[in-house]
């Protein structure tokens, strides 16, 4: 694997540990890094997968403008609930995939 795809993983499980990059928009891009890359039978990247499909109703924030004020208020609430819920977890897959691929 190249280096650059292990500083990746990490630097993305960093970020979501100390909270600098969104919580689903930071799983979305390491389940993309695992497709792109061929780790599918990585099983430590499973927790990302959940979030993603969980998650996959809820709008890109670059799409975020197409909809209305009231859902958009609705969906964060939601958001929000379900990333308290799912950090822990997805804090203990960061770090397991952070010595992984150090």
């Amino acid at each position: 694997m190249e280096e650059s795809v292990r500083k990746e993983i990490i630097d993305t499980c960093s970020q979501l540990m100390v909270e600098s990059i969104d919580f689903i928009e930071g799983c979305r891009k390491l389940v993309s890094l695992r497709n792109q890359y061929g780790l599918e039978e990585d099983l430590n990247f499973s927790p990302f997968v959940g979030v993603v499909s969980e998650t996959d109703d809820y709008p890109d924030k670059s799409v975020r403008e197409n909809f209305s004020k009231d859902y958009l208020e609705r969906i964060d609430r939601e958001i929000m609930n379900y990333v308290l819920d799912a950090r822990p977890s997805i804090v203990e897959a960061c770090s397991i995939l952070i010595k992984k691929y150090r």
